[in-house]
C-alpha cells in the first residue's frame, strides 16, 4: 500500500477517535449544582447577603421526574431532547445580561430573569395542580426565603 494513502487512512482514524470520544463524554452533571455564574459580580465591600442556590438534577429528575426538556430548551424556546450525556451549554451562553434594564425589566436575556421564569414558572404549575389557584403556597417552594437562603445571623 501507498505510503502517502497509509498515512492519510491512520490520520483519518485518529481524528474519528478524537470525535467518538469527545461525543461520548459530554457534559458531567453534577447532582447538587449551584446556580451562580461568573458574570454576576461580586460585592467587594460587603458580605453576601445570601447563599448562593443549589439545584439538584438527580432529585427533579429520579423523584419528580421532570425531563432535561422542561428547563433545557432551544433559541425558539423548544425543549430540547436531552440525555445524561449530551453536551449541554449553561444558560448564561445565551441568558447573558447580568444587570437588569431599567427600561426592560423583565428582559428574559437578563439571566436572573431566566432563572426565576424558568424555576418559579414550573413551581407555581405543580403548586396550582396541588390546589392553590395562584400557586404561590403548596409543595414546591415559590417564595425568595425557600431558595435564597440569607447569610444574616437569627437573632
Amino acid at each position: 500500500m501507498n505510503k502517502k494513502l497509509l498515512t492519510l487512512f491512520l490520520a483519518a482514524g485518529i481524528a474519528v477517535i478524537f470525535v467518538a470520544t469527545g461525543l461520548h463524554a459530554g457534559t458531567e452533571i453534577k447532582d447538587d449544582l449551584i446556580l451562580e455564574d461568573p458574570g454576576y459580580k461580586k460585592p467587594k465591600k460587603r458580605a453576601p447577603k445570601f447563599k448562593s442556590l443549589a439545584f439538584t438534577h438527580k432529585k427533579h429528575m429520579e423523584d419528580y421526574k421532570i425531563s432535561c426538556g422542561e428547563c433545557h430548551h432551544d433559541e425558539d424556546n423548544k425543549p430540547l431532547d436531552l440525555k445524561i450525556g449530551d453536551n449541554v451549554q449553561k444558560c448564561s451562553e445565551c441568558h447573558n445580561k447580568f444587570k437588569k434594564d431599567k427600561k426592560n425589566k423583565k428582559d428574559i436575556l437578563v439571566h436572573e430573569n431566566a432563572m426565576h421564569e424558568n424555576c418559579k414558572g414550573c413551581h407555581k404549575e405543580i403548586n396550582k395542580k396541588a390546589g392553590d389557584p395562584k400557586g404561590i403556597k403548596g409543595p414546591a417552594p415559590n417564595s425568595c426565603g425557600k431558595c435564597h437562603i440569607s447569610t444574616k445571623k437569627k437573632k
